[in-house]
């Protein structure tokens, strides 16, 4: 391939490679480094790959972690896989969960690249499900609908919009909201102040 890649440039014609589609986790970053070497850096476009062949009917998630991977290590574009790969043809309902379940692929190797605009969205995200703006999560998720469906499965009122639970863990165990509820209590009594002192203190005693 990486013969044929000068061949071609050569001739002024543009060229993209097909990587594996099957690799196990160990050897994705030696096929990377590999394609990248041997065909001169060479926009590499990966079906996956698939990490393990023992799932058929949910290729599409057993792709994605590969996918994950090898976005990370440098490959240009990713080609999606439905959960029928290998068993026959996908219908809308499989390109749909193949294309979110790539979505989640290539979200999560910008995230370990620092890539700053998917960097923000997962913070902006984090902070909505901690303050417990529900519809801030919906709008923010790849899959809105989704996730509003299966929030509003157990906890359909409007007024559970703003309630500070989901139905996981229910009013009690939250630990998002005992948190705040900590942070509340922690306040009132005017225990921040000390708490940052003791912290301090912890740091210069062990040196850092």
């Amino acid at each position: 391939m990486g013969e044929l890649t000068k061949r071609a440039w050569e001739e002024d014609i543009q060229v993209m490679i097909e990587g594996p589609g099957h690799v196990p986790m160990h050897l994705i970053k030696e096929n990377v480094d590999l394609q990248m070497k041997l065909c001169q850096e060479a926009p590499f476009y990966t079906l996956g790959p698939l990490v393990t062949d023992i799932a058929p009917g949910y290729d599409h998630i057993t792709s994605a972690i590969g996918a994950a991977m090898i976005g990370w290590f440098g490959t240009a574009m990713l080609c999606y896989v439905t959960p029928k790969e290998h068993l026959g043809l996908p219908d809308k309902e499989d390109v749909k969960q193949g294309v979110i379940a790539y979505k989640i692929a290539a979200h999560a190797a910008d995230l370990a690249k620092g890539h700053p605009g998917a960097i923000k969205r997962d913070n902006l995200l984090s902070k909505a499900r901690f303050e417990f703006r529900w519809e801030d999560q919906f709008a923010l998720s790849l899959d809105p609908e989704t996730a509003k469906s299966f929030h509003d499965e157990t906890l359909p009122q409007d007024r559970m919009k703003t309630a500070h639970f989901c139905s996981m863990c229910g009013p009690h165990f939250c630990s998002m909201n005992l948190t705040q509820e900590l942070r509340k209590f922690a306040q009132e009594k005017g225990m921040e102040e000390k708490s940052e002192v003791t912290i301090c203190n912890r740091k210069k005693e062990s040196g850092k």
